[in-house]
C-alpha cells in the first residue's frame, strides 16, 4: 500500500448493504469499462477464502491486474472507470459510492509489482498507518507489532539490528518483503500481490513465495497476479485463467495445470501464445 493510498482518509459512511455469501470475499459479475464505452473486464465472478491462495494468470492484458484492482476498489481512482457488480466481503457489497476506502483498506492489503518503501527508517515504515489508526498505544507495543509483523515476512533476522536504517538501504527483495511487512502490520484480513516478484532475483523471489505461503497459512486470503506459470503451482492452492477480457476457467490449481478444460488454457500451458 502506498503512502498516498494511506493518506486518503475520507469521512464515516454508512454500512454497505448485506449480502449473503459462504466466502470471506466474492465477486458476481463484475465487470471494467474505461471511456464508459470498452468493456475491458467481462462479467467475471470468483470467490476466494481463508487460508488460501489463488493465482491470477494470463497473458499481457487480458485483465487479471484489472480485476485485482478491483477487489479493494482501486479502480475507483482512475478516471473514467467503470466497475459494474457485486463485490461481496464479509457479506456487505463494498462496490459503493459510499464505500470508505481508509477503513476498507485496512482489512484489503496491496502489495504492488515494485517495492514501495516509504523514506522512513524500517521502523517507520511498519509503525506508519498503525498509529494514524490509533492501533499502537505505547513504545512497548510498537516494538511487539514492528518485530511480528517483519517475522511474518521472513524479514526479523535480516534487520533486527538495523530498525533505525532508511528503508531504501535494504536489497529490493528486502524491500518488498519490508512492503509485505508493513501491509501485515494492521492485520488485513486479504492481501492482494500484483506481480511482487518481477523485479526480484530468484533469491529473492523464492523468499517472497514462501512468505506468502505462510501468510496464507496464518489464516489470511491471499491473491497473486503472476505471469509466472512455475510460481502459480509452487504458491497457489487454486487457479484462475484469464484472456481477453474473459475469466476463462478457475479451479484447484493441480486440476488447471495437469487437466485444464478449455483450449485458450491449453494454448497458453504449451506456449502457443503468452
Amino acid at each position: 500500500m502506498s503512502e498516498e493510498m494511506m493518506n486518503n482518509e475520507p469521512a464515516g459512511t454508512p454500512a454497505a448493504p448485506t449480502v449473503v455469501s459462504s466466502h470471506l470475499l466474492e465477486t458476481r459479475d463484475v465487470s471494467v469499462r474505461y471511456d464508459y464505452t470498452k468493456e475491458s473486464l467481462h462479467p467475471t465472478s470468483l470467490s476466494f477464502d481463508e487460508g488460501t491462495v489463488t493465482a491470477l494468470i494470463g497473458p499481457s492484458g487480458c485483465g487479471k491486474s484489472t480485476f485485482l484492482r478491483c477487489l479493494n476498489l482501486m479502480n475507483r481512482e482512475t478516471p473514467k472507470c467503470v466497475v459494474e457488480g457485486q463485490i461481496v466481503y464479509h457479506d456487505h457489497d463494498i462496490n459503493t459510492c459510499e464505500e470508505n476506502l481508509f477503513e476498507l483498506r485496512k482489512s484489503i492489503g496491496m502489495v504492488f509489482q515494485q517495492p514501495t518503501p516509504f523514506r522512513k527508517s524500517i521502523r517507520e515504515n511498519i509503525l506508519f498507518a498503525p498509529r494514524r489508526h490509533g492501533r499502537v498505544a505505547d513504545r512497548a507495543e510498537a516494538d511487539e507489532l514492528v518485530e511480528k509483523s517483519l517475522r511474518q515476512a521472513a524479514l526479523w533476522d535480516e534487520v533486527k539490528d538495523k530498525l533505525d536504517r532508511s528503508a531504501y538501504a535494504l536489497s529490493g527483495g528486502q524491500q518488498q518483503r519490508l512492503c509485505i511487512a508493513r501491509t501485515l502490520a494492521m492485520r488485513p484480513d486479504v492481501l492482494l500481490f500484483d506481480e511482487p516478484c518481477s523485479a526480484l532475483d530468484p533469491i529473492s523471489t523464492f523468499a517472497v513465495e514462501e512468505t506468502i505461503r505462510d501468510i496464507a497459512e496464518s489464516g489470511i486470503c491471499c491473491v497473486i497476479v503472476t505471469h509466472n506459470m512455475e510460481q502459480a503451482t509452487r504458491v497457489s492452492d487454486r487457479t484462475a485463467f484469464f484472456y481477453v477480457g474473459d475469466m476463462v476457467e478457475a479451479g484447484e490449481t493441480r486440476q488447471i495445470f495437469r487437466v485444464p478444460k478449455d483450449q485458450r488454457l491449453v494454448d497458453y500451458l504449451t506456449g502457443r501464445f503468452g
